[in-house]
């Protein structure tokens, strides 16, 4: 039910402002997805121990008022007119609140302990050299040599069909004019001829550079293969570095359950058990019977008068 909850409140990766959604993990500079999922495990680790941080601190906090709470009731209830058993049970129940601290104080200080493997793990695994984690800068120099060959590549290709666009765009433009040159008796021989050499010649250029182009995209075809089996072998290893860290996490939260619901019996039962004999040493008859006899019938009799009173 907890986790339907969630991920019904996860908001989809298509409406989110993520520059790497909806586009294809081999096209240029898209591996980058791979590093950035590489750092946030970093910032994920950090805001996983200031998660933590502050329950401990709510912990900590809770404890000091729970202690002056104590401290506060136990001075009122000695001051107040209560008496007998009943304050001597109201006084325990007191003092048995103070003492269930020293369960918040094992879960502030368990907490802590996992505060502490956090860190270490963020210390071991995303080590920085000056402003780079060195882990995440080894990924992204494998990546950017994995597609290297294939950026070349598609510069080339690019570059090649510019060329075949421009070269078929002026063979398109010669032809209808080549045509009304050659069909207008009053241009010379010699000038349609040169105007056909010229149709030709942009014909054969065309050609070359459209056979140039396709050379070009079967040698991208042959080499997708691998290239795509390099990017992935790579993309691989993020991806068990990436699956280390959840296992991590996995860990933690189990530690931090652990945190909250295991604690030590015998920190509550010393409260508890000291609180029982004070709440069965109640006995409301005998409370009664101790203030009647102090200020009730049992109590010391009234003045006497010796003698008579003359009237």
């Amino acid at each position: 039910m907890i986790l339907q909850c969630i991920m019904s409140q996860t908001t989809p990766e298509r409406i989110l402002s993520n520059p790497w959604y909806g586009k294809g993990f081999f096209e240029p500079n898209q591996y980058k997805v791979a590093i950035e999922r590489c750092k946030n495990g970093s910032d994920s680790c950090g805001l996983f121990t200031k998660c933590i941080q502050q329950r401990v601190n709510i912990e900590r906090d809770y404890i000091g008022a729970l202690k002056k709470w104590s401290l506060t009731w136990q001075k009122e209830i000695q001051r107040c007119q209560e008496y007998g058993s009943n304050k001597a049970t109201w006084f325990a129940s007191v003092i048995a609140g103070e003492q269930h601290s020293h369960t918040h104080s094992e879960i502030a200080d368990k907490l802590e302990n996992v505060i502490e493997k956090i860190s270490q793990y963020q210390k071991d695994n995303y080590s920085k050299s000056y402003i780079h984690t060195r882990k995440v800068k080894e990924f992204e120099k494998d990546f950017e040599q994995a597609q290297k060959g294939w950026l070349k590549l598609i510069r080339k290709l690019e570059d090649a069909k510019k060329l075949s666009d421009e070269a078929k765009e002026k063979l398109t433009k010669s032809e209808p004019a080549n045509r009304a040159i050659q069909s207008d008796s009053g241009v010379s021989d010699e000038q349609k001829r040169k105007v056909k050499e010229t149709v030709e010649t942009l014909k054969k250029e065309s050609a070359a550079q459209e056979s140039k182009f396709n050379q070009l995209n079967e040698d991208m075809n042959n080499a997708r293969p691998e290239y795509e089996k390099n990017m992935t072998t790579v993309l691989n290893r993020t991806h068990e570095f990436e699956k280390n860290r959840l296992e991590f996490f996995k860990q933690m939260f189990q530690d931090y359950h652990d945190s909250l619901f295991r604690i030590k019996p015998e920190n509550l039962e010393k409260a508890s058990t000291d609180f029982k004999k004070a709440l069965e040493s109640h006995n409301s008859t005998k409370d009664i019977a101790w203030w009647n006899s102090t200020y009730g019938t049992g109590s010391s009799a009234g003045p006497k008068f010796e003698g008579t009173i003359n009237t």
